[in-house]
């Protein structure tokens, strides 16, 4: 039998093992522990991000719209003075500590509870039965209510595990076979009494890939032992719509993360390219960021920043703008339907069409040297109907001089990238994707350029035994300026 033959009978075998002892499911990441929820919550199969997950990180890692809207009473009475203080047999009441006004005191730990108490409680009523003497389990210990400080450290750990298979004579050294640990990571994320969120990402260990056109992960300049993303977001800043973020993130420029997709080794083209050996620019690179952004109208999302690219003494700038059409909106709540209507194909229909834009310049920060000065531009759009997805994205960059240290003559490069992915889920936990990417960069300098043209057919199959964790085959076809690249991977990727 030949290895191509004995690989897909392996990865054959492989799943029917897997679809036949499937168990119980199970979700324990950092938010499924702070918010007792599944990870289907948020995700078709994680890390892909489903619409209530879209909204939650747009909101700062809050539950809005339904988990909160469902609960609302009317108003009632003050909470100070609903609040007891004597014991009972099924637990102590809330003390008051501290010096000074007692009764000012108390107004402060009952709207600091407000929004914690219970993990989902939100209004006024929910709190009620919070504070209840007779019902004190809901209750979390008030000094850290009152700092902000979450009771349960927000913390997750992820790991992916890859076995690639290419052409021999793709594969670095002719191995035709690639079995290693590719990256190990921390990740912390939450909010602090649902006024600011964070998000961290530490890599504990990520593998350098060797030389070849073998590798298909995209590995980032700073994806090693180091923090790859760690900003804050405060939210309504200065009580207005705006939400105000801070530190080192993926700039909002496309709809989704390069982490917020069913494949785990391939990015999306329009996103993950650079143009040339020294404009090392591409659309997810973590960067230093300094962002404002808002939902306005409940389906209409906004976001412009700055960023501090090191090296460089200039700074860049970029926009965002994304609409959504049916579905759930941005705060997580869906279109009421009329019941007594004929089912329409818009119940089912979501349609979500976004647009960016990022200019900035790079070269050597104190020299004489002609710099390069660059600008991307995108648009992608994303329909959904039922358990059918399909996803479109287009860019297009412009770069004045792609080779700085050239003083001789700027070639100027034209790019344009496309990508077109259909998605079906054949089951919940079992889903299939197949993507065209397309990539073309042209110079009229052909002797300080060199044009490239690529061309990559992607296809993906994913399927989670347990929630939190993810097996996933895929098969790359990619067809670059001078070689065919066809390159097969098995990764299982888990988060706990």
């Amino acid at each position: 039998m030949s290895n191509k033959r004995r690989l897909f009978s392996g990865i054959f075998v492989f799943y029917a093992f897997q679809l036949i002892t499937v168990g119980d499911v199970l979700a324990i990441p950092a938010f499924s522990r702070a918010h007792k929820v599944e990870c289907t919550t948020c995700h078709t199969i994680a890390p892909e991000l489903n619409e209530y997950g879209e909204a939650f990180l747009k909101n700062s890692y809050v539950y809005v719209g339904k988990a909160k809207s469902a609960g609302e009473k009317a108003p009632a009475a003050p909470l100070a003075a609903r609040i007891p203080s004597t014991g009972s047999s099924r637990g102590p009441a809330v003390k008051v500590m501290g010096e000074g006004d007692a009764d000012q005191l108390m107004k402060l730990k009952a709207g600091a509870l407000v929004s914690d108490a219970g993990d989902q409680a939100s209004t006024k009523a929910d709190t009620e039965s919070a504070f209840a003497v007779d019902n004190p389990d809901n209750l979390k210990p008030e000094g850290l209510v009152l700092a902000g400080i979450p009771e349960i450290v927000p913390i997750s750990f992820t790991g992916a595990i890859n076995y690639a298979f290419g052409d021999e004579r793709n594969i670095n050294n002719g191995n035709e076979f690639d079995y290693s640990a590719r990256v190990f990571k921390l990740l912390a994320a939450g909010n602090f009494r649902e006024k600011v969120g964070f998000f961290v990402t530490y890599s504990a260990y990520s593998e350098q890939p060797p030389g070849g056109t073998y590798n298909t992960s995209v590995i980032p300049s700073n994806n090693k032992t180091d923090i790859n993303e760690m900003f804050l977001q405060l939210r309504n800043f200065l009580d207005t719509p705006l939400n105000f973020k801070i530190g080192r993130m993926q700039p909002k420029l496309g709809l989704w993360k390069s982490s917020n997709k069913l494949s785990v080794t391939n990015n999306y083209l329009p996103y993950s390219y650079t143009v040339g050996q020294e404009s090392v620019f591409k659309v997810d690179q973590p960067q230093d960021v300094i962002e404002l952004n808002s939902v306005f109208a409940r389906r209409l999302f906004f976001a412009g920043g700055v960023v501090n690219r090191k090296g460089q003494n200039t700074k860049e700038g970029y926009g965002h703008v994304s609409c959504k059409i049916g579905g759930a909106d941005y705060l997580g709540d869906e279109a009421d339907i009329d019941l007594s209507k004929d089912e329409s194909i818009l119940d089912f229909l979501a349609v979500t069409i976004g647009s960016y834009a990022y200019f900035g310049e790079n070269g050597p920060s104190v020299s004489a040297t002609p710099r390069n000065s660059y600008e991307r531009y995108g648009i992608d759009a994303e329909l959904q109907y039922k358990i059918f997805k399909l996803r479109i994205l287009g860019g297009w960059g412009s770069d004045s001089n792609v080779n700085p240290t050239q003083t001789a003559a700027t070639p100027k490069v034209i790019s344009k990238a496309g990508t077109l992915e259909g998605e079906f889920a054949l089951r919940a936990n079992l889903m299939t994707a197949a993507r065209f990417d397309y990539l073309q960069e042209l110079s009229g300098y052909d002797t300080l350029f060199t044009n490239r043209h690529v061309r990559r057919y992607v296809w993906i199959v994913a399927y989670a035994p347990l929630q939190n964790v993810k097996l996933s085959t895929e098969f790359k076809y990619e067809i670059a300026q001078d070689v065919i690249n066809r390159i097969g991977t098995v990764g299982a990727t888990f988060s706990f």
